[in-house]
């Protein structure tokens, strides 16, 4: 690896290891943010933002002894610390050497290591969760399509290009759902600690927390669109293995990592179980432990603020031992009583807050099939399977043409039957003479119903006697 085999790096973190590592920090972000407003970063641009950064800094510099930044002082002035920033960012490898450009001044470029490592260490410690799920749930289902299309060009090379980023996204799913319950604690803490009625009304009229942790979660549980492309996924897993592109990932892996073919296909293979075994399983697991820590997070919410209002105290205690003395007193000593505590106390009415008062999200199961289907992946004979399906499966039981072959059967030679002959066995039998009695007046019915006199008592249910005649 290049940060330990190479000399020049050896200083490569130490700006974020001092006194002012905040300082450095936000000045390479303020450097990084402007090269990518010009087409090449210069020195004086440099220095003028950090200048600019300097004066208007809420921090204080600090000296530092033996950190290779001597010259940085709260008593010098901004250029000169700047300037000192910029030495010291050259000597650690943050921007490239001296280098003249077309201008005349020197470039101070940002290296591209230290532009990935502020990236990740932004990503890490700065999270922006208003669409980090999604975001990762999509990339992975735009991946796997890529791979089923044979003339995408990720199927060129598809270990590198199909494979490993399917890997990093799903390992990046997994890290977000596991810092969500790492979140839910954080705000179990902040929950149990508050003591005061107003923190209560702030946080739970900005919803502060549960915004910042979980605004991503929440637009993955109140649509059906997720849910779809999750059922695609767990599909597209299983095509993909069936497919040359799988074949050729397994001999682009053999040549780059100089194995044989056996243990590359084996490396493959425990790579995508892995893969399918957390989005068939484990993903739907996770959803629903959050969701039942967040119903607990309510009901923790509403239990503390039961405690803060009644101030750990038991009022009705000291009513009970009130309303006792007043009995025992005679009217004018009660009136007075009762005067002096009107003075005392301004009584108004109010509620407790309950579990209705609060919004409660309720439990979706997140793997939910009927919420979206993603028609792009559907042939045509796909859907008329899909439909005939499920018109197979819920079939009009009781419908005119069922009702008229059930009753045929009954009848046989016979004119008409009547509730009384015991022709209702189950709950299937009454339901065709309650069938019988709505298609009665249909053309498309070929029996009638005569409503007779008294009730019939049946093993299902007490039903009004009737005839069922043919019609004429």
């Amino acid at each position: 690896m290049i940060l330990f085999e190479d000399a020049e790096y050896d200083r490569f973190f130490n700006p974020l290891c001092y006194k002012n590592k905040r300082i450095y920090y936000e000045c390479i972000l303020q450097l990084i943010e402007k090269s990518k407003a010009v087409p090449l970063l210069y020195e004086t641009d440099a220095k003028d933002s950090i200048i600019l950064y300097l004066r208007n800094c809420s921090y204080a510099l600090e000296d530092e002894e033996g950190s290779g930044d001597e010259n940085i002082s709260s008593k010098k002035s901004e250029t000169e610390n700047a300037s000192a920033i910029l030495r010291y960012f050259r000597s650690c490898r943050w921007i490239s050497e001296r280098e003249i450009g077309r201008s005349g001044d020197n470039i101070a470029t940002v290296i591209p290591y230290c532009r990935k490592m502020i990236d990740a260490t932004q990503r890490i410690f700065e999270r922006d969760t208003s669409g980090v799920l999604t975001n990762h749930i999509f990339a992975i289902y735009d991946t796997l399509k890529s791979a089923l299309d044979a003339e995408h060009g990720r199927t060129i090379r598809p270990y590198t290009s199909i494979l490993v980023p399917l890997v990093d996204n799903v390992s990046d799913l997994k890290n977000e759902l596991q810092i969500l319950k790492d979140s839910i604690r954080t705000i179990m803490r902040m929950v149990i600690k508050m003591t005061e009625v107003n923190t209560f009304g702030q946080f739970l009229i900005k919803d502060e927390m549960m915004n910042l942790f979980f605004n991503d979660y929440f637009f993955i549980k109140k649509d059906g669109l997720i849910p779809g492309y999750i059922a695609e996924i767990e599909k597209m897993f299983r095509q993909v293995m069936n497919t040359d592109v799988y074949e050729n990932m397994v001999h682009e892996y053999q040549t780059l990592k100089q194995v044989d073919k056996y243990k590359a296909r084996d490396i493959i293979d425990m790579q995508f179980t892995e893969m399918q075994g957390f989005i068939n399983y484990d993903y739907v697991k996770e959803m629903d432990y959050i969701d039942k820590k967040i119903n607990s997070y309510y009901n923790l919410y509403s239990t503390r603020m039961l405690m803060v209002l009644s101030n750990n105290t038991n009022m009705q205690t000291y009513l009970d031992d009130l309303l006792i003395l007043l009995k025992d007193m005679d009217a004018e000593e009660r009136q007075m009583v009762l005067t002096e505590l009107s003075k005392s106390f301004q009584l108004t009415s109010y509620k407790y807050i309950g579990r209705k008062s609060i919004e409660r999200r309720k439990k979706r199961h997140p793997n939910i099939k009927s919420g979206t289907i993603v028609m792009s992946t559907l042939s045509d004979d796909e859907k008329a399977r899909l439909t005939q399906e499920l018109l197979h499966e819920y079939p009009d039981r009781y419908s005119a043409s069922q009702a008229a072959d059930h009753f045929e059967m009954l009848l046989s030679n016979k004119a008409s039957i009547t509730i009384s002959d015991q022709i209702i066995q189950n709950k299937s039998d009454a339901m065709m003479v309650a069938a019988s009695i709505i298609y009665s007046g249909s053309d498309e019915f070929p029996f009638e119903v005569e409503f007779l006199d008294g009730m019939i008592e049946t093993e299902v249910a007490r039903i009004s006697n009737v005839k069922i005649k043919r019609k004429i």
